[in-house]
């Protein structure tokens, strides 16, 4: 019987010490966890967001990453069909609102009227969309708006402006995310188990 009675309390002895050692595990676990919320906010991802909606948004934020909402001024809709065809009205005016909030703006126009013609000007500036191949085999819609975020890149960074446009989904759900490169990384790697919701470079 005391055999019976010290080996249960043994048992009961180890099962103890293996439930305070899962739970340190759990705390160690615990403890490495990003928060990436609050890495955002910590690298001024509401620096430029609508004042009256700031607390709101750090809520939504720390809530459930809503990193899309248009109060933030840092992402817009741009539909890679509308950018490849030249439809710049259809997302230019959201654009200069976001970077209005920089003091920054951009012009951009069809540099001539030819139908075989895909340069545009941006500030003045030059940049081939894509070539007559790309739109003979349909990869115009990926070409455009690389080419399109790449030149509108440079143009920020010749203006010491720390973020960059980042691109979001593709087709008829692009969007642009304008980011500094710490704010990029957080986001990557929040979403680095989901390859769709990552933003990438143009």
């Amino acid at each position: 019987m005391m055999k019976q009675v010290s080996l249960l309390f043994y048992i009961l002895v180890l099962y103890s010490c293996k439930q305070n050692e899962a739970i340190k595990n759990d705390d160690v676990v615990l403890s490495n966890k990003r928060n990436h919320s609050a890495e955002l906010i910590e690298k001024e991802f509401l620096k430029y967001a609508d004042e009256a909606m700031v607390d709101s948004l750090k809520m939504e934020l720390i809530n459930a990453f809503n990193i899309y909402d248009d109060s933030f001024f840092k992402i817009v809709h741009i539909d890679a069909e509308a950018l490849a065809e030249f439809s710049f009205d259809f997302f230019l005016p959201n654009l200069n609102t976001i970077l209005a909030k920089r003091n920054s703006s951009l012009t951009v126009k069809k540099s001539n009227d030819n139908y075989d013609s895909f340069e545009v000007l941006i500030n003045g500036q030059p940049i081939q969309l894509y070539t007559q191949l790309e739109l003979d085999n349909d990869s115009f819609w990926n070409t455009a708006p690389i080419n399109f975020f790449r030149k509108v890149n440079t143009i920020l960074k010749a203006n010491d402006s720390n973020e960059q446009f980042y691109l979001l989904y593709e087709g008829n759900d692009l969007h642009a995310i304008l980011l500094t490169e710490d704010q990029f990384f957080i986001i990557t790697d929040y979403y680095k188990d989901n390859f769709n919701e990552r933003p990438y470079k143009p």
